[in-house]
């Protein structure tokens, strides 16, 4: 899930009303030529929001959706961007989905296309079809994706009933005049929701949780389009900086920005992200920008409390060699002969009960390999040297909420890694039948990363 409610500063609310008002009001006098191909640019940025969710309902004083709120910070960020770079904002809510250029010299956003249609966003065709969409009319040398919605991570999608299809996103393309060229607190689901246009909250009309994507999927998504291979991916949603989750997408991004924990509503400080992070040489700004807002003293008070935070920025790269040194060190393992291993006291991201619907524990990927691995030896040292080669970030408050009940978890700044690792254990298949996605246990053995790490070995 992504981001519990915190409280919203009153002129931060101003503002952001402000600003959603005056960028809706840009919107209807956009007449863009959406055939025109732009020059070539340095970078183009993509921010994806899947906000056909709870994400859209508003809270607070002024009663806007989160959404609202990231797109007024994009809108003030957008003043300092250099005309070689080019940033796009995909908004898909309770409103047709419609897409947006954000440049320096606009006082509004420029709509650029719409849908007459509803389509999901969650759907891997129609994260292509933007992909290619903006790479045809915005290219660049390098790209950068912002994907903003809920996320769990690794864990496969409970829904995949897309509905829309890519010829009818196509069909209802349109210029932007229009014309034609039971809720839960917790969302169960991969990356993303969407329960279309009758949907509430995280569920569809029917009951059901809305439609989600693997990240599998998304992989493949980004490889067949135009863009083919990303500088980074930003996830802007709860619990996708996993191992699984990176190995996954270690060939259509160079880096992997995200979050191990359930992240704060108030989600990245997008202003800031946009003036040092977005287009910066170094992807681990972005984590840098985020993190500073988040434990801003300020901030805190009035929009991210005492969350708490963790992010880490991994790159890609490096993850085979990793997945090679853990292929070596599991036999070392308590977990061979499909033991399950007394994990009490190893750092975790997530809590793991009935109330969050049995989702895994996310441990800490280099606790992990300390608590399971003996002491000194040269296995444990292979591993924790991938380990700090792949994670090229890593930051974390003293402290973070991690559910209900549990209150805060503590974080060793000397032993944490940022990046979570999931473990094998009978509680897993034990408690299959309560948890959404079933046995954690065999949706993991389907993963990129079992294969590459050896997991087979140990007999889970």
């Amino acid at each position: 899930m992504k981001r519990i409610q915190m409280r919203w500063n009153m002129w931060s609310a101003l503002l952001a009303g402000w600003c959603l008002a005056l960028a809706l009001s840009g919107c209807r006098d956009a007449e863009t030529d959406t055939d025109e191909v732009q020059m070539q640019g340095q970078r183009t940025v993509l921010v994806y929001m899947a906000a056909e969710n709870s994400m859209q309902e508003g809270y607070g004083a002024d009663g806007l959706g989160q959404h609202h709120k990231d797109s007024a910070e994009l809108v003030r960020g957008s003043k300092s961007l250099l005309k070689h770079n080019r940033l796009l904002m995909f908004v898909d809510d309770k409103s047709a989905p419609r897409l947006y250029l954000l440049t320096a010299s606009d006082k509004a956003p420029r709509l650029v296309r719409t849908w007459t249609d509803d389509v999901c966003s969650t759907s891997p065709d129609v994260l292509r079809d933007v992909l290619n969409w903006v790479a045809e009319h915005y290219p660049s040398r390098e790209y950068g994706l912002v994907m903003w919605s809920h996320g769990t991570g690794w864990l496969p999608s409970t829904n995949k009933d897309y509905g829309s299809t890519i010829a009818e996103a196509r069909r209802s393309e349109a210029t932007p005049s229009g014309k034609k060229n039971e809720t839960s607190a917790v969302s169960l689901h991969a990356w993303g929701i969407d329960v279309g246009t009758d949907g509430v909250g995280d569920k569809t009309a029917d009951g059901s949780w809305g439609a989600q994507m693997d990240v599998a999927d998304m992989a493949q998504a980004i490889a067949q389009s135009r863009m083919g291979h990303l500088k980074y991916i930003f996830f802007d949603a709860c619990l996708m900086q996993s191992v699984e989750t990176c190995y996954a997408l270690r060939e259509v991004t160079d880096y992997v920005v995200a979050s191990p924990i359930s992240t704060p509503m108030a989600g990245a400080d997008y202003e800031g992200a946009v003036r040092k992070g977005l287009f910066s040489a170094d992807p681990a700004d972005i984590a840098r920008t985020y993190f500073a807002a988040a434990t801003d003293p300020d901030r805190q008070r009035e929009e991210y409390d005492d969350f708490g935070m963790v992010i880490s920025v991994v790159r890609t790269d490096r993850l085979p060699a990793l997945a090679e040194a853990v292929k070596t060190a599991l036999p070392l393992t308590p977990l061979c002969k499909r033991e399950s291993p007394d994990m009490n006291g190893v750092l975790n991201y997530a809590h793991y009960a009935y109330k969050y619907d049995y989702r895994p524990h996310n441990y800490d990927a280099a606790c992990v390999l300390r608590h399971l691995l003996p002491a000194g030896s040269s296995e444990l040292e292979a591993c924790l040297a991938t380990l700090n080669e792949a994670v090229v970030c890593r930051l974390a408050t003293d402290e973070f909420w991690i559910g209900s009940w549990s209150g805060n978890q503590s974080v060793d700044a000397e032993a944490f890694c940022g990046l979570a690792m999931f473990v094998p254990q009978q509680v897993y298949a034990s408690n299959a039948k309560y948890c959404s996605h079933g046995n954690l246990n065999e949706a993991f053995a389907t993963t990129a990363w079992y294969g590459a790490a050896g997991w087979a070995s140990t007999g889970w």
